[in-house]
């Protein structure tokens, strides 16, 4: 009669586990602990010049990632600003820049230096760094600032924006866009203000039961109240409950865009006159 082969004993089940798999686990936490320490090893003080290509390649990665839906694909900003610029206000040099990346701006801006670590964070500085490597704050622009301020003083464009105190802050204030704002991005919201419409200023109309419809920009909103300020700067407030609807639009600017009959060379001179203004020097 055939015999059945007998189960191997517990000892002999645990012997076999610990002979295949103790080795396996030690050799990925050697591995581990191996990328752990190249990574500590890095040297953060070289200077983000110093990168080469595939550096550049994981940084350009990263940014993507990481820093692309605020500052824009090619740097020249969005709801963060612009990287184009020759000297970043927060990070005047690479220890300034890579503390930013690793650190962030507490209630503006994450940090990414713990998901990075520091030679993927070194990386990312890098790359930012050559997005701003080739302006300059004396690289002229086509047009003339001189005749770029008479333009915005004759347009009315201090009815929704404020510049150094002055005007309504129906839109974004402008002191500082210049700092703030590449030439491209610039002219781009002239010509194209719904492309990249600002962060704070989404566009909604409120419908009262009994009252006239307000189109604006919504100023706050939570559970219960929305307030809509109106092109003539006045603020509406309304309990939700009461409205018939409130529809936001989505990529929509109140900002009028600066038609196709207006000369090229009155163009280049407001985009001029408004990449000069950046605040207190």
């Amino acid at each position: 009669m055939p015999q059945t082969p007998a189960e191997p004993d517990p000892p002999s089940q645990a012997r076999s586990f610990h002979r295949i798999v103790v080795p396996v686990l030690g050799v990925a936490l050697a591995g581990v602990l191996a990328v752990a320490l190249h990574a500590q090893e890095f040297d953060q003080a070289k200077p983000l010049s110093s990168a080469d290509a595939s550096d550049l390649t994981v940084g350009k990665r990263s940014y993507v990632a990481q820093c692309a839906l605020c500052h824009g694909m090619d740097g020249s900003g969005g709801y963060g600003p612009s990287l184009l610029v020759p000297v970043l206000r927060r990070a005047s040099d690479d220890k300034g820049l890579l503390r930013l990346v690793e650190q962030g701006i507490p209630n503006l801006m994450p940090g990414y230096g713990r998901a990075n670590g520091p030679k993927r964070s070194w990386q990312l500085a890098a790359y930012v760094r050559t997005l701003n490597a080739g302006t300059s704050a004396d690289a002229p622009l086509a047009g003339d600032a001189g005749r770029g301020k008479v333009i915005y003083q004759e347009r009315g464009c201090g009815a929704c924006h404020v510049l150094g105190g002055a005007g309504r802050a129906f839109g974004p204030d402008l002191s500082e866009i210049g700092a703030q704002r590449g030439s491209a991005y610039l002219r781009q919201a002239i010509l194209e203000p719904s492309a990249r419409v600002p962060e704070g200023h989404v566009v909604v109309t409120a419908k009262p039961n009994d009252a006239r419809s307000v189109r604006g920009v919504r100023v706050s909103e939570d559970v219960f109240w929305v307030y809509v300020r109106e092109p003539g700067g006045r603020i509406y407030r309304y309990w939700k409950p009461d409205l018939e609807a409130l529809e936001r639009e989505a990529g929509a600017s109140l900002m009028p865009a600066y038609g196709p009959e207006r000369r090229a060379t009155e163009i280049d001179d407001l985009v001029a006159y408004l990449a000069s203004l950046r605040g207190p020097q």
